[in-house]
């Protein structure tokens, strides 16, 4: 007797590589998430300084 379990192993495999995927994915977002305190100030600063040099640049 011949079992054919093809079809269904690809489907198994692509199931878990999709989660894997999935879960890479979401690792990789959540580590990236967070800036430090640091980060924060330089973004803060450099939106000021941005929005100071539009003010000027329209008188």
């Amino acid at each position: 007797m011949e079992v054919q379990s093809g079809p269904s192993i690809w489907l198994i495999l692509l199931t878990i590589g999709v989660i894997a995927l999935a879960l890479a994915v979401v690792f990789g977002i959540m580590r990236n998430r967070n800036r430090t305190p640091g980060e924060k100030a330089v973004t803060e600063a450099a939106t000021r300084a941005t929005y100071q040099a539009e003010d000027r640049d329209r008188t």
